[in-house]
């Protein structure tokens, strides 16, 4: 093979290479984008209104409920939902409404809450996220299929549907 043919090949594999690399980038940024606004199971507002709280997960998996939310930036700033949770807290500002009963946040084995132990929301218009928060619950029963979540300084959010798996 003449030196410029296998240049050209070098360049032709090379290029391909490239290419399906670059595939996968775009691939991974795009379900980045469609995981960032996929129709939220529930929404409301921070107290300080930096957010939009939204409910992106309700799932049930045997005994335990994990909900995840996630903070679309409503304004440039940053705001404190809280900054540890007290006994109080843990026992007012932390539950699930299932039906009319009242579900706690679950504990690890050092009686601490399955959730973020602080959350501090930096809003930037720029940002499709300003946070994340999850928490971990005792499921309800099975023919329970909504819930409503209240953690402090954020609305109520309301009639968020359970998927079970």
């Amino acid at each position: 093979m003449t030196p410029i043919r296998t240049a050209a090949s070098v360049c032709t594999v090379l290029g391909a290479l490239l290419a399906t690399i670059g595939l996968v980038d775009i691939t991974s940024a795009q379900a980045q984008t469609a995981a960032t606004t996929a129709t939220p199971l529930a929404v409301g507002i921070t107290a300080g209104g930096a957010a939009e709280a939204q409910v992106v997960e309700a799932v049930r998996n045997n005994d335990i409920l994990t909900i995840k939310l996630r903070f679309k930036p409503l304004a440039s700033k940053t705001e404190s939902l809280y900054g540890a949770i007290s006994k109080s807290d843990y026992e007012n500002s932390f539950y699930v409404l299932a039906g009319n009963k009242k579900y706690l946040l679950l504990t690890d084995s050092n009686n601490q809450p399955l959730t973020n132990p602080r959350v501090i929301i930096s809003a930037s218009k720029d940002s499709p996220i300003a946070g994340t928060w999850y928490g971990r619950f005792p499921a309800p029963p099975k023919n329970i299929t909504t819930v409503s979540l209240t953690i402090p300084n954020v609305e109520t959010l309301d009639a968020i549907k359970i998927t079970d798996r």
